[in-house]
């Protein structure tokens, strides 16, 4: 009777073992897998899509930047309306969903490599004569990528609408070389 006994508790003993064992096996598994994904989030490519100011001008850009640490492959760009570069609807060669980049999926997209369209000046894009149908200030610009046999979608929202009296960064040396040359021309 104590034989059994002792062999039952060694037997509950021996379960609780091998559930703790089990345990902290999931627990080293899950451990690993935030690892894997961590190290993947920091070495993947992020395509970033955004609108800046060229400094010292009115001319609104939009930049397309791969931000992570891989190259991204067989990358696909689409703008979801069309956007006339300078509020010119007559070019198709002025519609950005028409440029190379946005037509035909870039091979493979570097670290750190940039691609930059002009929009338009600020008064183009935003004054009375402003056309929203050509040259919209809200869209949408889908990153589609791969990477490690994985893929990625991003949506970039870009909106234009912060800018609208907003000012670009003015230069002191251009603006003294623009004093000297309005008295240059008073001279004259």
């Amino acid at each position: 009777m104590v034989i059994e006994s002792l062999t039952a508790l060694l037997v509950l003993i021996t379960a609780i073992y091998a559930y703790l064992t089990y345990r902290m096996a999931k627990a080293s598994e899950a451990s690993m897998e935030a690892v894997r994904d961590q190290s993947e989030a920091m070495l993947r490519p992020y395509i970033t899509v955004a609108p800046f100011i060229r400094p010292h001008t009115p001319f609104l850009y939009l930049r397309v930047k791969n931000t992570g640490r891989m190259g991204a492959r067989n990358l696909h760009l689409t703008l979801d309306r069309d956007f006339f570069q300078y509020g010119e609807k007559d070019g198709a060669d002025k519609n950005l969903r028409s440029k190379s980049a946005f037509s035909t999926p870039i091979d493979c997209f570097p670290p750190g490599a940039e691609l930059i369209f002009a929009l338009g000046p600020g008064w183009v894009l935003f004054g009375k004569s402003a056309q929203p149908d050509v040259s919209p200030t809200q869209f949408n610009v889908t990153a589609t990528y791969e990477f490690l046999g994985k893929k990625a979608e991003e949506v970039n929202r870009v909106d234009l609408r912060p800018y609208i009296g907003s000012e670009g960064e003015l230069d002191p040396v251009v603006e003294e070389l623009e004093r000297i040359r309005k008295v240059m021309e008073k001279k004259k």
